[in-house]
């Protein structure tokens, strides 16, 4: 048997004052839009904000629904209608926010292999930023880096 380890860097910020205006701006509209999720049983507020490679910013909230499964996380909600309505479009930024706590909040693992493809489907990887009502932000060069062991069409043979 042998073991291996997986590791990633990333970047940590102490707060939203030390990213460039452009991310502040990102990572302050998921915060901003996660006021407006339909949290009803959980009460867990999440915002997403993409930047779009031209420049266009476009942002969705989580919406629970009763039924559990039907619910939509706001990363998954966010690129399904970004990547619908800008097919040709690449992302550039994805950022992920919550007012419910003050660390960085990760997409969930659903979210995080939604991303995947998306980068897969563009050839390019997406910057993620991740924060919290305040306090520090992480920046993550790709969704590849929060799955290391992702699920690839290669599996599919």
């Amino acid at each position: 048997m042998k073991k291996e380890k997986i590791s990633f860097e990333y970047e940590v910020f102490d707060s939203f004052n030390e990213l460039q205006e452009e991310n502040k701006t990102l990572v302050l509209r998921a915060n901003q839009i996660s006021k407006s999720a339909y949290a009803p049983y959980s009460n867990f507020h999440v915002g997403a904000a993409v930047e779009l490679e031209d420049g266009q910013i476009f942002v969705s909230s989580n919406q629970e629904n009763a039924s559990y499964p039907v619910g939509t996380c706001a990363e998954r909600g966010l690129l399904a209608f970004v990547n619908a309505n800008y097919p040709n479009i690449k992302i550039k930024k994805l950022a992920v926010s919550t007012i419910n706590i003050n660390k960085p909040l990760p997409p969930c693992g659903m979210c995080r292999q939604y991303i995947l493809e998306i980068e897969k489907k563009q050839n390019d990887n997406i910057a993620l930023f991740l924060s919290g009502n305040e306090g520090q932000v992480f920046k993550v060069d790709s969704a590849k880096d929060l799955l290391p062991l992702h699920f690839t069409e290669d599996f599919l043979d």
